[in-house]
């Protein structure tokens, strides 16, 4: 977890690093509160892992953040306000970095492959941030079909010269194609 450190920027990110983690490690109930109550033959272990993984928490945040959790005295305290002071507003200037980010990106001397895992990592990126929730399937499934023709918009954009030709035929269909398959044709045109 030491690797990714919360700064004020990315929180969704540092918050499913640290979930999968503990997860991964059987202590996810920690953050859930969810432990014997004191008095309980097995409070005192499940205490001392409660402060480890107080410590882990700490330690994965830049100083100027965990200053204001040291205080805290569960990891479900530390979280809960980490979560309340960096989860509810969706960082916009984040939000406009990735945007910037993802229509500047270019090809340019990466091959389809490796562009297409940038620009797909830039987009989950942006999901994960704009955190939206739909209300009906409908409305889901509009959204979605809308920023998946947005996505391979931007990505054929971006290619090099040298597919304009695929490029003007992909456009041309009755039926614009998904992501993935503009990804594979694209792929297959690659010498």
């Amino acid at each position: 977890m030491k690797e990714y450190q919360l700064d004020g920027k990315y929180y969704f990110q540092w918050a499913q690093i640290v979930r999968t983690f503990l997860k991964g490690k059987g202590k996810l109930s920690h953050l859930e509160g969810i432990g014997p109550r004191q008095g309980d033959h097995k409070f005192q272990t499940w205490d001392e892992e409660d402060s480890s993984i107080m410590s882990s928490l700490w330690s994965s945040m830049q100083p100027e953040i965990s200053k204001n959790y040291i205080f805290l005295s569960t990891a479900k305290d530390i979280w809960e306000a980490v979560c309340q002071s960096h989860s509810k507003v969706q960082d916009v200037g984040v939000i406009y970095e990735l945007k910037m980010k993802a229509s500047t990106t270019k090809q340019d001397n990466h091959s389809v492959m490796e562009y297409y895992d940038l620009m797909r990592g830039i987009w989950l990126e942006i999901d994960h941030n704009l955190n939206i929730q739909m209300r009906c399937p409908e409305d889901t499934n509009t959204l979605r079909n809308h920023m998946e023709r947005d996505r391979i918009f931007e990505f054929l954009a971006s290619l090099n010269a040298n597919f304009d030709q695929i490029r003007v035929q992909i456009l041309g269909k009755k039926r614009l194609p998904s992501l993935n398959e503009v990804f594979s044709t694209i792929r297959g045109e690659e010498s």
